[in-house]
């Protein structure tokens, strides 16, 4: 997996609901927890724009709900500056249902990705009408 550029706040804890912008089913999902988190003892675990979680489907289709699933954030709506000074935020808190390879389960991504997203996930990129 690719290092990411500039630094992302990790504006999202455990418990957050969010939109799913894919098209496998699910529409609002929950997170459970952060993959690849190694923390400090009773700090809720956090993650940010292109980190990878495990979600609990709260709102979808009835073959997708209260199942466990990979999700990457793909869009926050906490700002975060790029390295040439940019500042960027998104109106919505989005992911898309990842395997364990992290190759997305759906065929169609809605919305805007941001461009940090589709450098470490080539097959996101390759999904996403809009790179942001």
């Amino acid at each position: 997996m690719k290092a990411m550029l500039s630094h992302i706040p990790r504006s999202l804890q455990t418990g957050t609901r969010l939109t799913c912008a894919d098209n496998t089913g699910a529409r609002v999902v929950q997170i459970i927890s952060v993959d690849g988190y190694h923390g400090v003892r009773r700090r809720q675990p956090k993650l940010g724009l292109g980190d990878q979680a495990t979600i609990s489907v709260k709102k979808g289709t009835p073959d997708m709900r209260k199942k466990m699933e990979k999700a990457v954030v793909i869009r926050q709506r906490k700002e975060f500056r790029r390295p040439d000074g940019l500042r960027v935020c998104f109106d919505d808190n989005a992911v898309v249902i990842v395997n364990e390879n992290g190759e997305p389960k759906g065929t169609e991504i809605k919305g805007p990705v941001a461009r940090e997203v589709a450098e470490r996930y080539p097959k996101i990129a390759s999904m996403a009408t809009i790179i942001v």
